[in-house]
C-alpha cells in the first residue's frame, strides 16, 4: 500500500482568473456609476458580487478533496466532512446534456452519520480529470 497523500481543489489558475475577472468589473462598475448609465452600474455591480462569490467560494473550499490512509476528507463550506475508507463507496457518473458529456465524481459516506451523505465533485471543484482521481482513489483504498 502506499502511504502518499492526494489533495484536489479548484485550479489556481482559474481561481486567479476569476479574481482578475472580479477586480476588471468591480473597476468597470465604478466607471459606470460616475457616467450617465446608472442600468449598466447596476447590472454590472451584480456581476461583480457573483464574480466575487465565485471566487471567493473556490478560495474558502480548498482543498475539495483529500484522501490518505485513514480515509477521504471532502470540504465545504460548512467544515470538513471525513470518513474512514471503509465507509466511502466512489463511482464516476457519465452525463449527456446539450450535446456534451459531462463525468463527476461521486463519492457516498455510509456508516458515518444518521443519513448517508453523497457529494457530487466535477472537473472544476477536483481540478483534474474525474477518471484520474478515482484511479488514485481506488490506489490509496486500503485492501
Amino acid at each position: 500500500m502506499d502511504n502518499s497523500r492526494s489533495i484536489w481543489g479548484p485550479k489556481s489558475s482559474i481561481l486567479g482568473i476569476g479574481a482578475a475577472l472580479t477586480l476588471c468589473a468591480a473597476a468597470a462598475t465604478a466607471w459606470f456609476a460616475t457616467t450617465a448609465d446608472p442600468e449598466g452600474a447596476l447590472l454590472l455591480g451584480v456581476f461583480t458580487v457573483a464574480s466575487a462569490l465565485a471566487t471567493g467560494y473556490g478560495l474558502l473550499i480548498r482543498p475539495r478533496l483529500r484522501a490518505d490512509a485513514d480515509g477521504v476528507h471532502v470540504r465545504t463550506l460548512a467544515g470538513t466532512d471525513s470518513a474512514p475508507w471503509r465507509a466511502v463507496h466512489a463511482r464516476l457518473v457519465s452525463t449527456r446534456r446539450l450535446g456534451r458529456d459531462s463525468t463527476t465524481l461521486e463519492i457516498e459516506f455510509d456508516d458515518v452519520s444518521d443519513e448517508p451523505r453523497l457529494v457530487v465533485l466535477g472537473w472544476l471543484d477536483l481540478g483534474a480529470d474525474p477518471d484520474d482521481v478515482l484511479d488514485d482513489l481506488n490506489r490509496l483504498r486500503p485492501n
